[in-house]
């Protein structure tokens, strides 16, 4: 008789059609990914499901991330199998007209807006962009600390305080760098985006045609994947990756497995 966890996790697996797969910690971790996300992926391939990477990352443009995964996983990517805060941001600034930015976000993410037709202007932009930048300097955040006091708007890309790194390491991210500004400026951002955010789901059910009854979340942290899960009431799966499964948490995932190999083990027999 099959344990009452497996029974669930494949019993998700032939009912789910689209499966939002968390990237960093799940699938790979930094610039290393794990031994079985090369199986798993084409195992949702073999089974016909629909999936796309949801990264908190928006470090780098999505193009130079694409290349990224492309290599590790040995697998070709299509670019809409990939959403991070760069396509959220960018729907946000077309759909509010908005094209003048200054931000505190990487080089990397700024050429990709450069790319997209928006203009960076450090004089007198129309909104301010804090996200995870690896390119942060004093003077960047003393200039748009001095825009949001002279009244614009500001957005943050995502709130993870840190990322996980290399080595099980993190370092620190978005999350840590818009307190900095809070303090500053003495108010919250206009506008938060990536998960665990309602935005990021309906962005979702918008733009792939996708009902929250077919999703299914896959990911390794209880305050962002789970909860976007529990708070949009979509199934999940949580990675605990020896972390402990008895964390204190409201909130709760469907089904609980110890690591992404052992997920794999549980459902590649699934016809």
């Amino acid at each position: 008789m099959q344990e009452p966890n497996k029974e669930k996790i494949i019993k998700l697996f032939h009912e789910k059609k689209f499966f939002l797969l968390d990237g960093d910690g799940t699938l790979y971790l930094w610039n290393n990914v794990f031994s079985s996300s090369y199986n798993f992926l084409n195992k949702l391939k073999t089974l016909n499901k629909n999936f796309i990477i949801l990264s908190n990352n928006d470090s780098e443009s999505k193009d130079k991330r694409i290349k990224f995964l492309d290599g590790i996983f040995k697998i070709k990517l299509k670019k809409d199998q990939l959403l991070l805060p760069n396509d959220l941001v960018e729907s946000f600034l077309i759909k509010k007209g908005i094209k003048r930015f200054d931000g505190v976000i990487s080089n990397d993410f700024l050429r990709e807006l450069l790319s997209k037709g928006f203009i960076f202007d450090k004089e007198n932009p129309e909104i301010v962009i804090v996200g995870f930048d690896v390119n942060l300097t004093y003077q960047k955040i003393k200039r748009n600390i001095n825009h949001i006091n002279n009244g614009k708007k500001f957005i943050l890309t995502h709130t993870d305080p840190l990322c996980p790194y290399k080595g099980g390491k993190e370092i620190p991210d978005a999350g840590l760098i818009i307190n900095l500004i809070i303090q500053a400026v003495k108010r919250e951002p206009d506008f938060t985006f990536g998960k665990p955010f309602k935005s990021t789901i309906e962005y979702i059910i918008k733009n792939y045609k996708v009902r929250r009854k077919d999703m299914l979340i896959i990911g390794d942290r209880i305050n962002t994947d789970i909860r976007m899960a529990n708070e949009n009431k979509i199934d999940s799966i949580w990675i605990t990756n020896s972390q402990n499964k008895e964390i204190r948490s409201k909130y709760n995932p469907t089904a609980t497995v110890d690591s992404l190999n052992s997920l794999y083990d549980y459902i590649k027999f699934i016809v």
